[in-house]
């Protein structure tokens, strides 16, 4: 599986389960065969709970729905049954902050350590800012912690809430009316970290992508669907990658 696909995979998995950012494994499915699935393993692992599990969980959940709404804190969960996550044993919640404006976004990133994207100096005439997007880490000690604190507890589901300075993924995008011009910072995990240099792809869509590799924590990538030359794409990704 080419880079690109796996960007794609980690881009559908912010679909929202139990108020949550999960995902699937990269198996040759649709969107709408994952979700079908996903629905058919939660139903099947739901029958199998007992009444104390499911009202513990249903409880669990109204109280994180209430912390996440009232302040910008990120929660994490550990789960028993991975069937009830898609099959994954952790779950986010407030991960994912997004904003309107850039002064919004530069606000946040001010609070913030480590390299994040900056609006790049170069756009092409005529693109404007349309939206932002900041996701908490999701790999390092303290999710090793929280599972092993979760098995421990034997609970259904084991919360902790996550304090972080540095961010997982960042996303800047940008319109001219027709075409979203998306610049995106990802955390480099063991295989990521690995590669060197730059990658160029055009997807079936038309969307083309343009990958910088080799530049320490985080790796970066900006795609569009106009005309762009590579040369173009690459020119802004330098420009939006703050030292």
């Amino acid at each position: 599986m080419n880079v690109v696909s796996k960007v794609a995979i980690a881009t559908l998995s912010s679909v929202l389960l139990f108020g949550s950012s999960v995902g699937f494994a990269a198996e040759e499915l649709t969107y709408e065969q994952a979700m079908e699935k996903a629905v058919k393993q939660r139903e099947e692992a739901l029958k199998a709970l007992t009444a104390e599990e499911k009202k513990f969980m249903e409880d669990e959940e109204a109280r994180l729905k209430e912390l996440v709404k009232s302040s910008d804190d990120t929660y994490v969960t550990y789960h028993k049954y991975k069937k009830l996550n898609s099959g994954l044993d952790l779950s986010f919640w407030g991960m994912s902050k997004e904003y309107s404006t850039y002064e919004d976004y530069s606000k946040q990133t001010s609070a913030l350590q480590g390299p994040i994207l900056q609006q790049p100096a170069n756009l092409p005439e005529g693109y404007k800012f349309l939206k932002a997007r900041i996701e908490s880490p999701t790999e390092g000690k303290f999710f090793d912690e929280l599972r092993a604190e979760g098995k421990k507890s034997g609970k259904p589901v084991y919360t902790k809430k996550l304090d972080w300075k540095e961010p997982g993924r960042v996303e800047l995008s940008y319109t001219d009316g027709k075409d979203e011009l998306m610049i995106n910072q990802y955390t480099a995990d063991e295989e990521f970290a690995k590669l060197k240099g730059t990658e160029f792809s055009k997807q079936a869509d038309g969307r083309k992508y343009f990958f910088q590799y080799g530049t320490g924590k985080y790796y970066y990538g900006i795609s569009t669907k106009s005309d762009m030359s590579q040369e173009k794409m690459s020119e802004i990704l330098k420009a939006a990658m703050k030292k």
